[in-house]
């Protein structure tokens, strides 16, 4: 309410006379169910010191990003070497809880996002400081293996528990980007390392359940891949950047963002890397209303690619793309395609082709509780039970809330069959589990 009296306050300096103060108006605001109206966004935009003309050109909500200073240097930095630097996210100690519980653009703002990083990389940029102690392409090496090594801890204990350590890693080479001195291809090297500690750290925010924290690292990826010059690392992070848009967003923008990827990589990209792409552009095909066939011609073409087999230049950070993921994918687009019997046969393949719960485990519980979604569709109920326990069981000493929310939504679709002994027994084991994984 406090917020409404300042727009009040703003609205009625400003000569639009008095609003109605109702906390259910904000509600309707935030929902998409209401749009304010032109003089209170007026007043809104006054308040956080948008310009007036932002509110026309953008339309609501999009001007709204330039209410969040971080955001805003997101959205209107120049794409150069100055803009990127100026646009970094600060100290972890220095930054605002996250404040929104979905990601920050979407649709056009989205749009223009990712037309400006792909007209970037298309104008080769030089990549050129002058500053305090110069460091060399071999120092900048010394930071990549650092970066394989977050990604695994990653898989093992989820994105809770690493995101300091990505942090970190991330600040140090923001900070040598800002101050150090380097030549062309150094700084190239440096904004690739930089790209790729940028899109673990969203990574990490997304799995921890940050989304506008994890979308605002994505951005500064793509950024760092355009002074790079780097089309592939700006593709990993596309799509990346899908997996939260088909998750918290739009799964259209997600294939619009795979397709841009897939664009700009064109007579570049490997064929693994390839097979990425367009297995998880079929993912972000399965979430939406119409894409039952794009999704099934995108797997296949998924399935050519790989079946190429490995490349030397194969990124390092593609190791988690194997057969058994690739089948994953299938099995989850299946189960969003209401195809539950397809699911569990793709879901059975990726276990016969080696994936493996030791090494992946956080994703290995992601995948169980699909898996035990799959037989309550397909009306199994008790193997449906069974395996969410061993997903309940595996969750143990994990740290994702992805995890944590999949759980509760599972437990509620169980919720019914309580007259099921084997949902009996679930619902025992679940009341001893980690406190975050709660039903209603």
């Amino acid at each position: 309410m406090e917020y409404l009296n300042q727009v009040n306050r703003r609205h009625q300096a400003l000569g639009f006379g008095a609003m109605a103060i109702r906390r259910e108006k904000v509600i309707r605001w935030e929902s998409g169910a209401s749009t304010p109206q032109l003089s209170a966004q007026l007043a809104m935009a006054d308040l956080h010191g948008v310009p007036e003309d932002a509110v026309y050109d953008l339309g609501w909500p999009s001007w709204l990003l330039l209410a969040f200073p971080a955001d805003r240097a997101l959205l209107r930095a120049p794409w150069n070497l100055d803009g990127t630097l100026g646009s970094l996210p600060g100290p972890a100690q220095a930054r605002p809880s996250d404040r929104r519980q979905s990601p920050w653009a979407a649709g056009s703002t989205l749009d223009a996002i990712v037309g400006e990083w792909s007209v970037a990389l298309s104008e080769p940029i030089r990549v050129i400081r002058a500053g305090r102690g110069r460091v060399t392409r071999d120092m900048i090496g010394t930071f990549t293996e650092p970066l394989f090594r977050i990604g695994r801890l990653d898989d093992v204990l989820g994105g809770e528990m690493t995101r300091r350590i990505a942090l970190a890693n991330f600040e140090v080479l923001s900070s040598i980007a800002r101050d150090a001195a380097y030549d062309d291809a150094t700084g190239r090297c440096l904004f690739s390392a930089l790209g790729e500690a940028a899109r673990i750290c969203g990574w990490l925010f997304f799995d921890s359940g940050l989304h506008s924290a994890a979308q605002s690292y994505y951005v500064t990826a793509l950024r760092a891949s355009a002074m790079a010059g780097d089309a592939m690392a700006g593709a990993n992070a596309l799509a990346f950047m899908a997996i939260q848009a088909y998750s918290e967003g739009d799964a259209d923008d997600a294939v619009k963002l795979v397709s841009v990827a897939l664009d700009r990589c064109e007579g570049r990209a490997t064929p693994r890397l390839r097979a990425m792409l367009y297995s998880r552009r079929a993912r972000a095909h399965s979430r939406t209303s119409h894409g039952l066939t794009a999704c099934l011609r995108d797997l296949d073409e998924a399935r050519r690619q790989y079946a190429l087999g490995p490349h030397d230049d194969d990124p390092a950070w593609l190791y988690w793309m194997t057969e058994s993921e690739l089948e994953m994918l299938a099995a989850s687009s299946a189960l969003s395609l209401g195809r539950p019997h397809e699911a569990l046969d793709s879901f059975d393949a990726a276990l016969r082709k080696g994936h493996s719960a030791e090494d992946f485990p956080r994703d290995h519980a992601i995948y169980l509780i699909r898996i035990a979604h799959a037989h309550l569709l397909a009306g199994e109920v008790e193997r449906a039970c069974h395996t969410a326990t061993q997903a309940l069981t595996l969750s143990r000493g994990l740290r994702s809330e992805r995890v944590r929310s999949d759980l509760t939504r599972l437990a509620m679709a169980l919720a019914g069959h309580r007259s099921c002994q084997a949902a009996r027994e679930f619902f025992d084991f679940y009341g001893t589990a980690d406190p975050a994984i709660t039903i209603s």
